[in-house]
Formats: C-alpha cells, sequence, structure tokens
C-alpha cells in the first residue's frame, strides 16, 4: 500500500496541484538508476542503442505481456533524483511508465514535456498518476464532473504531453462520494482509455479487489488493473484475479511489487555492481505467474527509482548505475525466441485490431482452452492478423466444431463474414 507522507488538493485557485500521493519511504544516496545499455533481445530489452529502433518499436506493437513502472519525481515528496539521473533514462523496452508525485511546482517540471518527448520516440507511454476530488466550485453533477475532467486535461495532461491518467483508489467509496468519483471518471473516458478513441490509457490503481465498489461501475472505462499486492506472495494473486475476472481480460491485469524493501529484490542480501540478481524474490515470482486461463498483461514495480544494484559501500561513484532488476523480469515475460518475439495469428477484442490482443499464435490445433492459454477469450475475437501464406479456420465451437470460417488474410471486423464470425470463436486450426 502506498503510504501517504503529503497530501495536497487536487486543484486550487493557483493552479498549484499535486496529482496522487507520497511514500514515506525516501530515497537513498546508493539507490542508482540509470539504463545506459541495455541489451537487444527480440521480444524483451530491444533497444536503440545496442539494435535498431525498428526493431523496439516493433517489439512494442506485438502483443506481449508489458512492464510498467511508478517513477517519483523530484519534487514536493521527494528529493534530487540519485546522481542527476530522471525518467527519461528508464529502459528503453519499459512500456508504461507512471509518474507519482508530480506538481508544476517540482524543480523539473519545465522539464518533463522534453523528457516525455524522448520516451515517446522509444513507443513508451508516460501517464500520470492522480485523484477523483472535484475541483473548486464543481457541482454534484454531470456539469461539475465534466469541469473537473476538462481541468484535469487541460491543466495537466495536455499541458505536459502525458498519455493517460492513473487513478489511484485504496478505499472502497460510497454515498455521495462514490458518486462523484464515478461521474468525474465516466467524464475522463470521453477524453481517455478505451471507450474514448483516442488511444490514450485511463488506468485504475488500486490495492482493493474486483468488488470495489467505483471499480464495479468503471470497469468498461479501464485499458488496465494495476494491482498493488506489495509484501504478498505470487500464490495470492489467483484468488485476487478471481474477483475481477468477471469484469475484465487477463490481459488488463497487471500485479505490481514495490521496490526494494518489499523484495522487488531477493530478501536480506546486498548486491554491487559484480553480482547480478538471480532471479529470486517477489518481483521475479510475479514475472512467472499466470492466471489459470489466459495470459495476464503483464508486471509493474513500484518506486523505479530505485531498481539498481544495491551496496552497502558509501563510495557510490564505484558503481555503475542500472535498472538490472526491470529487464530482466522483461526478459522473463517475454523470452527471446518466445512466441513473443515470434511471427504468428493474433486475434484482437475489437474491430480495427483495437481492444485486447491475443500473444502471436503459432501454426497448430486450437482448442478453447488452449486458446485460452494464449489470451483468446471464448466469443471474443472481432478481428484478426494473419501471416502472409498462412490460413485461418476458426470454429464456433470448441473441439474444431460447430459453424467455421477459412481467412487467408488479415480481418479487421469478423462481423463482416457471411455468417457473422463476430464474438463466435471457441476453437481454431492455425496452418
Amino acid at each position: 500500500m502506498k503510504q501517504k507522507c503529503l497530501l495536497f488538493p487536487l486543484f486550487s485557485a493557483l493552479f498549484i496541484i499535486l496529482l496522487g500521493t507520497a511514500c514515506t519511504k525516501n530515497l537513498r544516496s546508493d539507490q542508482l538508476s540509470v539504463n545506459s545499455n541495455a541489451s537487444l533481445a527480440a521480444g524483451a530489452n530491444a533497444t536503440a542503442l545496442n539494435g535498431s529502433l525498428d526493431s523496439l518499436l516493433a517489439y512494442k506493437s506485438r502483443p506481449h505481456e508489458i512492464y510498467a513502472a511508478f517513477y517519483r519525481l523530484e519534487g514536493p515528496c521527494y528529493g534530487p533524483a540519485p546522481f542527476g539521473t530522471n525518467f527519461s533514462q528508464v529502459p528503453d523496452s519499459l512500456d508504461v511508465l507512471i509518474l507519482f508525485c508530480f506538481s508544476p511546482t517540482s524543480p523539473v517540471a519545465s522539464q518533463v514535456p522534453g523528457w516525455i518527448s524522448t520516451l515517446h520516440t522509444k513507443g513508451t507511454k508516460v501517464i500520470l498518476t492522480g485523484g477523483l476530488d472535484l475541483v473548486a466550485g464543481a457541482t454534484h453533477d454531470s456539469a461539475g464532473y465534466a469541469l473537473t475532467a476538462k481541468q484535469i486535461m487541460d491543466s495537466t495532461i495536455n499541458k505536459y504531453g502525458f498519455d493517460g491518467y492513473d487513478i489511484d483508489i485504496e478505499s472502497n467509496p460510497s454515498g455521495q462520494t462514490l458518486t462523484d468519483m464515478a461521474g468525474v471518471y465516466k467524464a475522463l473516458s470521453g477524453y481517455l482509455g478505451p471507450k474514448s478513441g483516442t488511444g490514450k490509457l485511463l488506468t485504475f490503481d488500486t490495492n482493493q479487489d474486483g468488488n470495489n465498489n467505483l471499480f464495479k461501475k468503471v470497469y468498461t472505462m479501464v485499458n488496465y488493473v494495476w494491482l498493488q499486492a506489495y509484501g504478498r506472495g505470487a500464490s495470492t494473486l489467483q484468488s485476487t484475479w478471481n474477483t475481477f475476472s468477471p469484469y475484465i481480460q487477463s490481459t488488463q491485469f497487471v500485479p505490481g511489487f514495490s521496490f526494494y524493501e518489499e523484495r522487488g529484490y531477493p530478501s536480506n542480501v546486498w548486491y554491487d555492481i559484480t553480482y547480478p540478481v538471480n532471479g529470486t524474490g517477489r518481483a521475479y515470482d510475479y514475472a512467472r505467474w499466470e492466471p489459470s486461463t489466459g495470459k495476464k498483461g503483464g508486471v509493474f514495480g513500484y518506486a523505479v527509482d530505485r531498481d539498481a544494484p544495491l551496496t552497502s559501500s558509501t563510495d557510490n561513484t564505484a558503481y555503475a548505475p542500472t535498472y538490472i532488476v526491470s529487464k530482466q523480469l522483461i526478459a522473463i515475460m517475454n523470452p527471446a525466441g518466445g512466441n513473443n518475439g515470434t511471427t504468428g495469428v493474433v486475434f484482437y477484442q475489437d474491430a480495427s485490431y483495437g481492444g485486447a490482443a491475443s500473444q502471436a499464435i503459432p501454426k497448430g490445433n486450437y482448442t478453447l482452452s488452449q486458446l485460452q492459454a494464449k489470451g483468446v477469450v471464448n466469443d471474443w475475437a472481432s478481428s484478426v492478423k494473419i501471416p502472409s501464406g498462412w490460413t485461418v479456420i476458426i470454429y464456433a465451437d470448441d473441439n474444431f466444431s460447430g459453424t467455421s470460417w477459412t481467412l487467408t488474410s488479415n480481418n479487421s471486423w469478423l462481423g463482416g463474414l457471411s455468417p457473422s464470425a463476430n464474438d463466435k470463436m471457441s476453437s481454431a486450426k492455425i496452418q
């Protein structure tokens, strides 16, 4: 759970805002955080430094388990970043960076648009954590909710070039509070999230489960759920996922850990640059965990600015900065040569290749359970991308039975087939 040590109003007459809350844990001088020479690997740590930018962008465009990270920005909540680093230096193959504790009064606020632009060239989205409090003067109705949403967009999201908004929910609201929060969320969904058509993200960041009152009102407007599973074993994730599964796809579910005191690193062990992390610990357990059916959306790390080889030495200059754990987690979830890095058929939840996507599925015959293991939900597919020269036969029922359709090229709308195949597929043969 994110411990709150500072609380500022969302907006004031002077538009001095703090979106989000802060953690009481401070940066240490020996927590290093620069990515300078990440390795190139298909479907893993592709970088523009050791490989090509085209390879990196191609990797991010393919279905894969994402790696997201909360970065605690220098400003009113936290001191200067170690060694003068900034969030544009996170690993190139990080998919979504979530900026935590941002204020226009931050000493680095003017540099934020430039850092975001740097990450955009690598295909990384940068979103901002905030809340749903009504702005000053807003009424408890649709007009007030629209005013609040517009203020969030104009004063922060659009002004600084963010790619979306992350809403931190650590309670189970009710009554007027619930009504107001749901109203603002709905108003924001016109600008952000899957209903907006803008490509910008609207995410639900929580330590609650799927029975949360607000979540049940807004789940159709959510791109990802960031589950704050801090301090928990991976064996607990399935039961929590079960509470979300009636509402979202598994590929929208992203559990997260915290660097470093909550075992992002192996517990009770210090590492310096000569001793790489050995792949054990809670973060690695999360990366390897999968729901009983389907695939998870990925993993996130809170306080990624702390991701570095830890050392008890006071001579910090002897240790080269790196995001070693983040890079290893990306490689675990998306190994070089795995299905995420190779050619295959990709099914999409929505028309025109929108919404959630399956893994790139190689040639073979797939029953319903086998499709689900590849991220395809029963009666879900609305479009499909097919490699040149391949043939795909989709079936309305499990075990290759019922109505069938044969496809030999990309199809952006399965509902256009005769009869309609939209939301009908339960098994498939890929040849």
